[in-house]
């Protein structure tokens, strides 16, 4: 039932409320708030459950930039899964995903790639150094090319718009990626239709990270709240993706 195991995710934003301390750098800011149910979105469902919880939240001039909610550990656990031998990361947020992915046994290397200081300067306030992570200060599309095993773009907030379709040739032309990932992949594939779906070429990693995603979200009962994307805006980015992936 992972990513959509109640106390898996509890678990896990217990675990980083207890690693991560409020804090300020520059005009970021750290801290932690009790939610109410209202606020707590599951990835690609929605929650009617009753509970209140800490949650940790980065912000920007007192405007969110990202929680560390259960919507963002079940839409991460895929990638996290998935990532393997040297991986890049684009944005480093609480840091959460860089961290997870650097406990895999499997994982050699992993380079994030973020282009606020005051973020990564946070970042190391909060986290011991890991020999297995190197973060580059930067924007993400202007750094010299490398090779990747499995490469996630993580900067969107649960947003789908035609930037991941720009992102992905972006950086697919700038490093030899392997496999190529971004948050909400899985919640693009399946809404888009079978009749518009058929005619595109998916990689096979975005497949089964669909196919893993929907199984989760069924075996937990989840899907009776499953909320698909607006139909309009999934076929106009996979018709934008259509022209890379069938080139």
């Amino acid at each position: 039932m992972k990513p959509y195991n109640k106390n898996f995710v509890f678990q896990e934003m217990k675990r980083y409320n207890d690693l991560i301390n409020s804090g300020t750098c520059g005009n970021y800011k750290i801290s932690k708030n009790i939610i109410k149910k209202q606020n707590l979105q599951g990835y690609m469902y929605e929650n009617k459950e009753e509970y209140d919880i800490d949650i940790i939240q980065l912000n920007k001039n007192n405007i969110n930039l990202i929680k560390l909610t259960p919507e963002e550990i079940e839409s991460s656990y895929g990638a996290i899964h998935d990532a393997h031998g040297k991986v890049g990361i684009v944005g480093l947020g609480l840091g959460y995903v860089a961290q997870e992915i650097a406990r895999k046994p499997n994982v050699e290397e992993v380079i994030v790639y973020e282009i606020s200081e005051e973020v990564i300067n946070l970042y190391d306030y909060n986290f011991i150094q890991n020999e297995k992570i190197k973060i580059i200060k930067g924007d993400a599309t202007k750094v010299n090319g490398d090779k990747f095993d499995f490469f996630y773009v993580d900067i969107y907030k649960h947003e789908l718009t035609s930037k991941v379709v720009e992102d992905y040739k972006i950086f697919n032309e700038l490093h030899e990626i392997e496999e190529y990932a971004f948050g909400g992949i899985e919640h693009f594939l399946l809404s888009c239709k079978y009749e518009d779906i058929v005619w595109v070429y998916i990689p096979e990693n975005w497949i089964s990270m669909s196919k893993k995603a929907y199984e989760s979200l069924d075996s937990s009962g989840y899907i009776k709240e499953y909320k698909p994307l607006d139909e309009n805006l999934v076929r106009k980015i996979l018709l934008e993706f259509k022209e890379i992936l069938n080139g």
